[in-house]
Order: C-alpha cells, then structure tokens, then sequence
C-alpha cells in the first residue's frame, strides 16, 4: 500500500487515505496486476512489512506499508495476540471503513482465486499456517533475511524504531528474539561469504546459477549465541558497526531509482564494498567459529 495524502505525524487513532502500491502493481502478475484499491482505513490496520527488496545487508530499507485484517489485543500474561478478522466482523466492532476495504478486497478474491483456493476465505489464505497469528510480537528484535537469490543478506529490525506494528512477509524469513547481542551475532554470520559459499554445494540451482536460499543456509552448522563467548560478542560489535555504517551510506547514496532485481543486486554489493574492513574482519572470525 501507499499513503494518499501527505505523511502524518503519528499514525494514532487516526483514518489515513491509502491506495494500491504503483510499486506493487508492476510486480505482480495477471490479473491481481490490474487491480486498483484506493480508500479510506483506520490507521490501527496499517503496519510495516520487508519485502526480499527492501532487505540490504545490515539495513532494512523503506519497509512497506502493508494492510491486514488484524487487531493486536493483550492476553492474561500481559503479552501482544494477533487476532484475525473477516470484513463483516470488522463492520460489526465498528470499523467501517476497514470493513469495506476489506469487502473490495474480498470481491477481488473470490473473482480472481485459483480453482485450487476456491474453498479457502481471503483472511484464511492470508493467515496459510498461522503465517500471520504465529509472529511473535513480543520479541524486541528481529533479524530477517531474503528467501530468494543467490545469497543471504540480512538485518536486524528493532521494532521500537519503526512508526508501525512490523510484520514479517512470506518472502522473508525471520528469527525472534529478545537478546540485542544474539540478533547482532545472527546477522554477521548470515552476511558473512562463508556460509554463503557453503550453502552453495546444496543449493537449488537454475539457468543463471545458485538460487533459491529459502532454509538452505541455516543448514550450515554455526554455534548458538553465547554470551561469554569472546569471539560471539565480537561479531556482535562488529554487526552492529556495520548497521550503523551502512544506515549512513544508504542516507548519503540513496538508490536513485526503484531498486528492480538487478539494481538491487548491485547495491547490495556497493554497501558490502562500504562495508569492506568489517566484511574481512566477520569473515575471519566466522571461519572460527564453524571450526
């Protein structure tokens, strides 16, 4: 989605104006690649979201705006629950106009779905295997890597830094957690050449080379986070050097156009070479640790 009005100050309690994302659009396919939604929504509808494009190595870029037919509500314990809605009992707690967003977007579904979904309700295929209502909220970190392309790049999302609730797409896979330390620590190894150049040997492969990364790299052996470890803590100073130097090239050499698969490769690379004395000093400890 994209906003239809100029950037609010805060996304409190508030109803914004939202259209179909252009950018969307000219990545999907026929016939969702026509579809135009344009609206109003309650803003606690609206959240962001990665996809595979707007993750860099150690640098989450324009995460998107995404709307779903969720609430976020408390449990006994104190702790974040996804709750999914239908656009009909949206209507009846009172939300209007998410209620009729949802109602064009499910007119849209059941027009265009594949025989093979002919049974299944929008909010079910957006919610496939609990993808959605399983996320934990409640994690302060999360370090996120791209399903697709020859290699893993990753980056670590602090959710208290984003204006929005951040939900994880299905293009991208995702580790939870609570530490600062271990979600640095992840992201060195995953940005790291060694495990990528492992992974290689059982790799999916197609008419341009290795592709498809999916679980593949965490079939690489790496140890679990430890925090007496020595050599742990420092791929976490390092990792997070690193984000914060690449935050700083990103501010300083923006994309000057939308990032498409091979612009986004290129700069992918053009941060790592920023990134070159902390990518030299990653990898000679990850080879370390994989001994």
């Amino acid at each position: 989605m994209q906003l239809e009005q100029e950037m609010p100050d805060d996304f409190n309690d508030k109803i914004i104006n939202i259209k179909t994302s252009e950018n969307i659009k000219a990545d999907a396919k026929e016939p969702w690649k026509s579809i135009d939604l344009k609206g109003k929504i309650e803003s606690k509808f609206l959240f962001r979201t990665a996809l595979s494009k707007s993750i860099l190595p150690f640098a989450l870029y324009k995460p998107d705006l995404v709307v779903l037919p969720i609430t976020i509500n408390k449990n006994g314990s104190d702790e974040k629950e996804i709750k999914l809605h239908s656009a009909d009992e949206l209507m009846s707690d009172g939300y209007l106009n998410a209620s009729r967003w949802f109602k064009n977007a499910e007119y849209f579904w059941d027009l265009y779905r594949t025989e093979k979904n002919k049974k299944i309700d929008l909010e079910k295929y957006l919610n496939w295997q609990n993808k959605l209502t399983n996320q934990n909220l409640n994690a302060c970190y999360l370090v996120i890597y791209n399903m697709s392309g020859k290699d893993a790049y990753s980056t670590v999302v602090k959710r208290e830094n984003l204006d929005l609730g951040f939900l994880v797409d299905y293009t991208t896979f995702r580790l939870e957690l609570h530490n600062e330390n271990e979600a640095y620590y992840l992201s060195s190894v995953l940005n790291s050449s060694i495990p990528n150049l492992i992974m290689k040997d059982f790799q999916a492969r197609g008419l341009f080379g290795a592709r498809h990364i999916s679980k593949k790299i965490l079939d690489v052996y790496f140890p679990k986070f430890n925090a007496s470890d020595e050599l742990h803590l420092s791929l976490a100073r390092l990792s997070e050097t690193a984000h914060k130097k690449a935050a700083e090239f990103i501010e300083v050499n923006p994309p000057q156009h939308e990032l498409s698969a091979t612009r986004l490769g290129r700069y992918r690379v053009d941060i790592k070479k920023h990134l070159h004395k902390e990518m030299k000093e990653i990898d000679r400890l990850v080879k370390k640790i994989l001994k």
